[in-house]
């Protein structure tokens, strides 16, 4: 989806972005990992689910870390574990964060889906690290 909005109007974004299909929800979805994940995986982001543990970087509650209870596809929005409100009648109630606005530190259950997500996306960071070095060597070949 972020390939198709090759507009800079703000009210065609939204709207392309309300209009999006379930597949590209899923994808705008997709969240920072954090470093040691991203060491490991060689993935930079990634798609959040329930469970896994996200860390805010930002906003009212910047340093707060906890699992993922829901995701709101619909909004791009995540109900962390431990961040609520207060309401005037003292009840507390989830508050919604933004998904740019989180880092994932831990993943929850890793299932078939997501671990043949996780080897297909190292796969091509290792592949285009290779064609990479290749590129370099021959360059410096054609130099001398």
């Amino acid at each position: 989806m972020g390939s198709q909005l090759k507009t800079k109007n703000p009210t065609k974004q939204r709207n392309r972005i309300a209009k999006a299909s379930s597949f590209h929800r899923h994808k705008l979805m997709s969240v920072r990992v954090s470093k040691d994940l991203r060491k490991k995986y060689k993935v930079k982001r990634i798609p959040v689910r329930k469970g896994d543990t996200v860390y805010v970087t930002s906003g009212d509650f910047v340093g707060t870390e906890g699992k993922v209870q829901s995701a709101d596809y619909k909004n791009q929005k995540l109900f962390i574990e431990g961040i609520a409100r207060e309401k005037a009648d003292k009840s507390k109630i989830m508050y919604p964060i933004h998904v740019s606005k989180v880092v994932i530190r831990r993943f929850g259950k890793v299932g078939t889906k997501r671990k043949a997500s996780l080897e297909r996306k190292a796969k091509q960071a290792l592949e285009i690290e290779d064609e990479d070095i290749s590129e370099v060597i021959t360059e410096i070949e054609e130099e001398e």
